[in-house]
């Protein structure tokens, strides 16, 4: 009799635990994996022809409301309490509806190193000297640091610097409290010839800064987008993205084809994973994909590589400009990217397309080691690229 009774208690017992996990595994609360999206948000574009006012009942019908459009690309950002997965299956079935896609997150390339040094290397490396007796660039070429934002009185930017956007917060405030945005702004562009400090790639370009990433530096896909579009409305000629997710986001893509349309050059960091990772926006046919390397030639430890990465540049133990007015020595692909954005302006000043500076960046690189595997071209070489007929 008594085993009878433990044999019920038994089912009874494996009943309940059976239910709980999946209550559990059916609560919305309990995540299955950290987020890569900004939740209750969802990106979407409506079909050509579709009106505002069907739109506007599509938004009422399933609870959602707009947080803002952009009119060049067309998407909008929804906000629900619903979940984004729940928002993407509502809209997604309407014929309505071109595409959706989450509000992915972004990250910043960079990985902090204390090692300091009395010697700029990358310049040297790249062959900047010598390419500079050519041209340093001039005041009309534009490069947007779509970024945390840039220092705007560091005596390296304070002469360089356009007014720009800050699309984290909307307002006119680019005020790095990061130190990313800053670091990246200077290898591009700092001032040269001023006795302190560094020497920017294109020293005599303007510094267009956008803030699009948060001063904990990461941001979201509609910021990203919206500060490239901005750029290229701008006239950047040049864009520098020393930032990327694993998400491929069909927004900041078109964003890219959209700034490239208007004759800017999207340069790219691939990432800091050490592997061969697909890193978007790196990946994307309209963008110069940038790996680093180190003073040796060799590819950067933490660099990410494959045959969708374009170049190769300077990325470890970088020094440039840092908030405070200070200086500081950083590693990530996020400073090679700004090596060959200054030497993408270098050529803007010479008059070239952006799909002439592209394809001269490209095929006058060095054939540095890793070349067809790490990268596709190479290290790039500034002295060759700019002495291109």
């Amino acid at each position: 009799m008594l085993s009878w009774i433990l044999l019920i208690l038994s089912i009874i017992v494996s009943a309940i635990l059976i239910l709980i996990v999946q209550w559990i595994s059916e609560d919305p609360s309990t995540p299955e994996q950290p987020s890569t999206f900004k939740e209750n948000q969802m990106i979407v574009k409506f079909k050509n022809g579709v009106t505002k006012d069907v739109i506007d009942q599509i938004h009422n019908t399933n609870q959602c409301t707009m947080l803002e459009q952009n009119n060049e690309l067309g998407f909008q950002l929804l906000e629900s309490k619903y979940t984004t997965s729940k928002m993407m299956k509502l809209y997604s079935a309407l014929d309505e509806v071109e595409y959706v896609e989450p509000n992915y997150t972004v990250e910043a390339f960079l990985t902090p190193n204390d090692a300091f040094y009395v010697y700029q290397y990358g310049p040297q490396k790249i062959g900047a000297p010598p390419a500079w007796d050519v041209t340093t660039s001039n005041s009309t070429i534009r490069i947007a640091i779509v970024d945390t934002g840039v220092q705007t009185n560091h005596p390296d930017l304070v002469n360089k610097l356009l007014p720009g956007y800050n699309f984290v917060n909307g307002n006119s405030n680019v005020t790095d409290v990061n130190g990313h945005g800053t670091h990246v702004a200077g290898i591009a562009a700092a001032s040269t010839n001023n006795n302190p400090g560094i020497a920017g790639i294109a020293p005599s370009a303007r510094i267009l800064p956008v803030k699009a990433l948060a001063d904990n530096g990461s941001g979201i896909s509609t910021n990203i987008a919206n500060g490239i579009i901005y750029a290229a409305n701008q006239g950047a000629q040049v864009i520098n993205l020393s930032l990327g997710t694993t998400q491929d986001s069909l927004t900041i893509r078109n964003a890219i084809d959209y700034a490239v349309s208007r004759g800017s050059v999207v340069v790219a960091a691939a990432g800091n994973n050490g592997a061969n990772l697909l890193t978007y926006p790196a990946v994307y046919q309209n963008v110069l994909s940038v790996a680093s390397t180190d003073e040796n030639d060799q590819r950067s430890s933490f660099s990410n590589y494959g045959t969708w990465v374009d170049v190769a540049a300077p990325g470890s133990n970088i020094l440039s400009t840092y908030p405070n007015s200070y200086y500081s020595y950083l590693s990530g692909t996020s400073m090679a990217c700004p090596h060959v954005a200054g030497l993408a302006a270098l050529l803007a000043a010479q008059g070239r397309s952006n799909v002439q500076i592209r394809n001269i960046i490209q095929t006058t690189s060095d054939p540095v080691p890793g070349t067809g595997t790490f990268w596709v071209y190479g290290r790039i070489n500034a002295n060759r690229a700019v002495r291109q007929p």
